[in-house]
């Protein structure tokens, strides 16, 4: 891959983690529980970790110094069924912004698996490829909310 290409997609994937960040900004405004503020506002701060980590690979590229290999291990808590969550008065428009997040996700996974596919680097295909794999945890957790929103008009985040 060419180093011009890649940084390319590189800016391209920091543009758009700022824009899952805006967007889960934007979708904590218009939760109205405190559970579903709270965990549209730490979706928005993972987006942010993303952002963070390419603009450091790209300022890497621009130094001249080799892409380090990291295992990103972001903890994303799990949502437990058995806790009965914090009802949510706007459950319509929250699902609906689920529903977008959902799809969002599950484009930023296929754009990092893209560049990883794209690159013949092995420790750039493994960022992109740990990339990809939290981008597919922020799905899980948004489908997990879904189910709970749509079934119990509930939002349940620790």
């Amino acid at each position: 891959m060419e180093k011009l290409n890649l940084k390319d997609l590189l800016i391209e994937a920091m543009n758009s983690e700022i824009k899952a960040k805006e967007f889960y900004n934007n979708a904590a405004e218009k939760a109205q529980s405190q559970a579903g503020r709270k965990f549209f506002k730490e979706l928005a701060n993972f987006e942010q970790n993303h952002y963070n980590k390419i603009k450091s690979i790209i300022e890497s590229i621009d130094k001249g110094i080799k892409i380090e290999s990291q295992k990103y291990d972001t903890e994303i808590p799990a949502i437990k069924s058995e806790v009965e969550g914090e009802f949510e008065p706007n459950k319509e428009e929250i699902v609906d912004l689920i529903n977008l997040a959902i799809n969002a996700e599950k484009n930023a996974q296929e754009r990092y698996r893209k560049i990883s596919r794209m690159s013949t680097d092995n420790k750039v295909k493994d960022i992109f490829d740990n990339l990809a794999n939290e981008e597919r945890n922020h799905q899980r957790i948004l489908e997990n909310q879904f189910y709970h929103i749509s079934n119990k008009g509930t939002i349940i985040w620790e």
